[in-house]
């Protein structure tokens, strides 16, 4: 045997106990416990429904396997996980001490949490990392859903001083409770009942006694005071008639109302209140015109800055009409305050008004309206349609035009689109 096949047989011989060492050693892979297991198959057939997930995560936050536990929520949440899981498994991402992987559970561009409990926890994160705005708007979300969530109106009102508005302005104030019009013989409409009450005015269902037409007569609460606002929404609104704009019938400011065309159908917050209207089908019929409506208002330069369900009125014959251009502002104008709960983050933030607000307001209205139908199987793309609306604004339709594209791309087979 020559010296080199002796030197390389040493060399071999040599490194094989170190290399049976290396496999003798290396880790085992961690049996994974019964637990962790059957939390995996939650939302399968034979899985654990949410309350005994719930508590099989608390047993596995306690052990090692905290971190395994909270990825395997993760993980399932695609498949429709129930939020309080979303929010179970966030709440111990924040005391890791990893706020921004729990914001991303519970507030992600694509499938944001929408449950109150997961939109209060995101408001929170989101003021954590100095998203103010973005926080006061989420908040005021909730409360347009229960305005007495505990602590919602307690951040609604620091979270406003902290950007420097109002602390009051745009929660629900108390109205003027004193509006009244004379119904005296020589008054030009005869008073058939209050319809709506906001913090502007009052609006009644009323007879024009000379002409015998039904039509809303809007009162202002402060007519003296409020006189150029009743100028300013009545000629915006002439300004802009057409197709899905509600018609100025009559103007009296020295009074403080103006007459306005009837809907008879009522607002489509009344609508979604009493189950009407409560159906995939249906949403289109007035989605669609509402987008054309607000394209009509952008292209005309407004921005209209109060798009909520009690501003979108339905006729006799179901047409949708926007109503209450009081806010009304040319686009790069300073913003007016808001309804509590449609205001974009940006708005909030003292953005000039910018059509962007508006498709935000539209994305709130078809949230609300998809809220009131609950889950259905045919509604998921107008819930991704309100994600993209109300979601980030660097992807936010741009204006009433490009909602209307969306809406055709998320709707094709929706002949009102």
């Amino acid at each position: 045997m020559s010296l080199w096949d002796r030197i390389t047989r040493r060399r071999e011989t040599h490194d094989e106990p170190a290399q049976a060492d290396a496999v003798e050693h290396e880790a085992p892979e961690p049996v994974e416990s019964a637990e962790l297991g059957r939390l995996r198959l939650v939302g399968q057939a034979g899985g654990p429904g949410v309350d005994e997930a719930l508590v099989l995560f608390r047993t596995l936050r306690a052990t090692p396997e905290e971190a395994r536990a909270i990825d395997a929520l993760g993980a399932l949440k695609s498949r429709g996980l129930d939020e309080s899981l979303v929010v179970a498994a966030a709440a111990a991402l924040v005391d890791r001490g990893e706020p921004e992987r729990a914001l991303a559970i519970v507030d992600s561009p694509s499938a944001p949490c929408v449950s109150l409990e997961a939109r209060m926890l995101a408001a929170d994160l989101r003021e954590g990392r100095g998203d103010v705005a973005e926080a006061l708007a989420l908040v005021e979300r909730v409360m347009v859903r229960d305005l007495d969530y505990p602590g919602a109106r307690e951040r609604h009102r620091r979270w406003r001083v902290q950007l420097g508005l109002d602390a009051t302005s745009g929660a629900h104030g108390d109205a003027s409770a004193s509006t009244i019009v004379s119904r005296d013989a020589d008054a030009p409409f005869l008073l058939l009942r209050e319809v709506a009450r906001g913090g502007a005015g009052a609006v009644y269902e009323a007879e024009d006694r000379e002409l015998g037409r039904r039509v809303a007569l809007k009162v202002y609460h402060h007519a003296d005071r409020d006189r150029a606002q009743l100028l300013h929404e009545a000629r915006v609104a002439a300004a802009l008639v057409g197709p899905g704009i509600v018609r100025v019938l009559d103007v009296d400011p020295d009074h403080g109302w103006l007459a306005l065309e009837w809907a008879a159908r009522g607002s489509l917050r009344q609508r979604l209140r009493s189950d009407d209207l409560r159906d995939v089908a249906v949403i289109g019929r007035w989605a669609a015109p509402l987008a054309a409506a607000l394209a009509r208002v952008h292209t005309h330069g407004w921005v209209h800055h109060d798009v909520k369900p009690a501003n979108v009125l339905f006729t006799a014959d179901e047409r949708p009409l926007l109503a209450d251009f009081g806010t009304a502002r040319r686009i790069g104008d300073p913003s007016p305050p808001g309804s509590l709960g449609y205001v974009s983050p940006e708005r909030l933030a003292g953005r000039a008004s910018d059509p962007r607000d508006d498709v935000f307001g539209f994305g709130r209205v078809l949230e609300d309206a998809l809220d009131a139908l609950g889950e259905a199987p045919d509604d998921a793309a107008w819930r991704a349609l309100a994600v993209a609306c109300t979601g980030p604004d660097a992807t936010r339709p741009a204006d009433g035009r490009a909602l209307i594209t969306r809406l055709r791309v998320e709707a094709p087979g929706n002949p009102a689109a």
